[in-house]
């Protein structure tokens, strides 16, 4: 039989002054008022879960003890916290679970929730996404693509439910295997999301049309068979979504080890990427037609099959990227940042060191591309091939006051190389210590164009064989 706490305290509150002062007591011991009138207890009040949001109100708060609790739950719009009994406790966390048994996504927010409505403090998993029918804008046109979308939680129609101190695991979607928002804005802060998979994009978290903040979660060992390990972010909202402190590590996809980003411009600062894989491009951030800033990102020791071991920045894209730490990455080609496809990105202010590809060590730029390099430390980086540094392919690149420095090169160009139709604009830079067969600092192959001031405000020095060599 089902008991209501709420009308036992209601009766009891008629009784005097003696009531009264006792919680009035109880508040003052940390326990606020709206909690102890508008608390309903599972199991102890309801059997299930969904059964006690049925019957809270706005404003509830929801304690669910220890246990394992089967099925998938729909917040149908009620502005109410669901809690464990101690968020900040790992063991209660690990203790209190909503398991959707492969059935549907494991929690549901659909019904414009607002940031009131909370979960905090449970291990999710068994969720396999709910079968919707979005639309996204895809190569400039309005699809409509069914899929099973948000394994563990799916945020639909403007909601902005705030997710906290979960514990979001073995959930499994076509599109967002641990989270998946769409036209919402969800507050995503301080959980544990790991060994999710997607199918498709974001093995962790999608953000599609979406204006999320994304903080102090530790993601890690998520799978996206396409795009986006750790997340994927497609289209714009109202406001950028932010992406910061988190750490992601151990990710992997076939594009965007950690991030994939599509036609997007959110705002990532202060993250930290290790060991992310990519089979293609963009160990760490894979982005395409998209304007991110990056700022102030660990970025290191991660891994891509092709191009961008550290970022991939491809087709059109115009990205910000400051103040970055982008160390020990690893890629065919660009191992620290590729640039592709007409893509013009500000590069500014970063640490890129001790990156590796078989071209371009530090940065490759290609396809029309036409970044600005400016006030970089690019030091230590090796090419197997041509430009331990830098190098320059198809392209025009602004490349000033940049700290140049102890890059290697098997090939030519140890510190930049131009090559085939490159035109390089190289101005009051520092060039120390680089190593090639020729060009210790600079090697301009037949074609390519190199621009220097007159006289020529470059620091040379240590360069081995030589400074500058012209083919």
């Amino acid at each position: 039989m089902k008991k209501s706490k709420r009308k036992h305290l209601l009766y009891f509150a008629f009784a005097g002054i003696v009531l009264l002062a006792v919680l009035v007591g109880v508040s003052g011991c940390g326990r606020d008022s709206a909690r102890v009138t508008g608390s309903i207890t599972v199991p102890d009040d309801y059997s299930s879960i969904q059964e006690a949001l049925n019957a809270a109100v706005e404003g509830d708060v929801i304690v669910v003890k220890p246990g394992k609790y089967t099925g998938s739950i729909d917040f149908g719009g009620k502005n109410i916290t669901l809690s464990s009994t101690n968020p900040d406790d790992p063991e209660v966390v690990a203790a209190t679970i909503i398991d959707a048994g492969g059935i549907n996504s494991a929690i549901s927010f659909k019904s414009g929730e607002a940031e009131n409505a909370v979960v905090t403090g449970f291990t999710i998993t068994g969720g396999s996404g709910n079968l919707e029918t979005l639309e996204f804008v895809i190569e400039g046109e309005q699809r409509a693509i069914p899929s099973y979308y948000g394994g563990g939680i799916i945020v639909l129609n403007g909601s902005s439910p705030t997710i906290s101190k979960n514990v979001i695991i073995d959930n499994v979607a076509e599109r967002g295997g641990g989270i998946f928002s769409y036209g919402s804005s969800p507050i995503i802060e301080g959980n544990t999301i790991r060994d999710n998979i997607s199918t498709g994009g974001g093995g962790a978290i999608f953000l599609a049309n979406s204006s999320a903040t994304v903080s102090n979660n530790m993601v890690s060992d998520n799978v996206a068979g396409l795009s986006g390990g750790a997340v994927a972010i497609s289209g714009l909202g109202e406001l950028p979504s932010l992406i910061e402190g988190n750490t992601f590590s151990n990710n992997r996809a076939d594009n965007g080890g950690a991030f994939s980003i599509f036609e997007s411009a959110p705002e990532i600062r202060n993250n930290t990427l290790i060991n992310n894989s990519a089979d293609r491009g963009g160990g760490g951030i894979f982005m395409v037609n998209s304007s991110p800033l990056l700022i102030a990102n660990s970025v290191t020791d991660n891994i891509a099959g092709s191009a961008g071991g550290g970022i991939a920045i491809y087709f059109e894209s115009m990205p910000l990227l400051e103040d970055n730490i982008i160390i020990g990455n690893e890629a065919d080609s660009g191992g620290g940042i590729a640039v592709y496809f007409e893509s013009a990105p500000i590069i500014s202010g970063n640490t890129i060191t001790d990156n590796r590809a078989r071209i371009g060590g530090g940065i490759e730029v290609n396809q029309n591309s036409n970044p600005e390099i400016t006030n970089n430390d690019i030091s230590g980086n090796y090419a197997e091939i041509g430009g331990g540094g830098i190098l320059i392919h198809l392209s025009e690149a602004l490349i000033t006051d940049n700290t140049i420095a102890n890059n290697e090169s098997r090939g030519e160009g140890g510190g930049i190389y131009l090559f085939v139709d490159a035109l390089a604009r190289v101005y009051n830079n520092v060039f120390d210590y680089n190593k090639s067969t020729e060009g210790g600092a600079i090697f301009v192959d037949e074609g390519a164009t190199l621009e220097l001031n007159s006289p020529d405000d470059n620091a040379y020095s240590g360069n081995s064989p030589d400074d500058i060599v012209r083919k």
